[in-house]
């Protein structure tokens, strides 16, 4: 017999809710494939669409899940993190108890353009570094972090075995540099195709854009950096406020710090 429905509420809200409700109660469990949409449809006695906008809300909300070509399935708990903090990808994971790792993507030389000099201090044609790598939490991956460092800088960076080891445990042990700090900015978007694989999200997916700079404790820019997070695994916390007065200084260092630094 389908669910009873609300005729006077939206139909996907009711629904929404109702999978809201088993979730937390314990019908569908942390992992567990939920039914599929036309099974969905018979239960709830709808429309594929009205299925479907209930699912996508709670996907958005980092309830659900999607697995590529393997149906829907409830998420784990989000990973959280202080946004005005600095702190690294493998701090966050061993706080959170999540075995990190990372897989080199691509790395190569290019020449910098102004923007890319400006920013990194450097002038227009000098070579740069880009470093591509996803972030991999027991076994799944979570980000896209790719990177641009002035060869100058640090010499055969490129040659360094950079999955086993963390970007910055290089740079301090091999370069003598300590990052302090960041200016960074961030933004919601949507995965590309080439990001939704590497993600294996869906193409079209919430994501979380972090970009910016990071510099040494006498802001000498370091890196240039872009890091991807799915918007299904992670929640980013801000405070605000008399009482949560955020560390700065000069330039706003220190507010709005990456949550994947190295």
């Amino acid at each position: 017999m389908p669910f009873q429905l609300n005729p006077n509420i939206p139909l996907y809200y009711q629904i929404k809710q109702d999978l809201l409700r088993k979730i937390e109660g314990g019908t569908y469990e942390v992992g567990e494939q939920l039914p599929s949409e036309h099974q969905l449809m018979e239960l709830y006695g709808v429309s594929r669409p009205t299925v479907r906008q209930a699912i996508v809300e709670l996907v958005q909300e980092g309830i659900l899940v999607r697995g590529r070509g393997k149906g829907t399935f409830v998420s784990q708990p989000l990973i959280t993190s202080n946004a005005q903090v600095f702190t690294t990808f493998a701090d966050i994971m061993q706080a959170t108890g999540v075995h990190q790792e990372a897989k080199l993507i691509e790395t190569k030389r290019i020449k910098a353009c102004e923007k890319i000099a400006e920013e990194l201090k450097l002038s227009p044609g000098e070579e740069v570094y880009e470093i591509i790598r996803l972030r991999i939490g027991n076994k799944e991956p979570l980000v896209i972090r790719t990177t641009q460092i002035s060869s100058k800088l640090c010499p055969g960076l490129i040659e360094e075995d950079l999955e086993t080891n963390t970007l910055y445990a290089i740079l301090q042990e091999k370069y003598g540099i300590t990052p302090a700090g960041a200016v960074q900015s961030f933004q919601a978007v949507k995965a590309s195709e080439f990001e939704a694989n590497l993600l294996n999200i869906e193409i079209g997916e919430p994501l979380m854009l972090w970009k910016g700079i990071v510099y040494t404790q006498d802001k000498t820019p370091i890196e240039r950096v872009k890091a991807l997070y799915r918007g299904d695994r992670f929640s980013f916390t801000i405070r605000q406020g008399r009482d949560f007065e955020a560390v700065s200084g000069n330039d706003n260092m220190g507010v709005g710090i990456l949550g994947d630094l190295g």
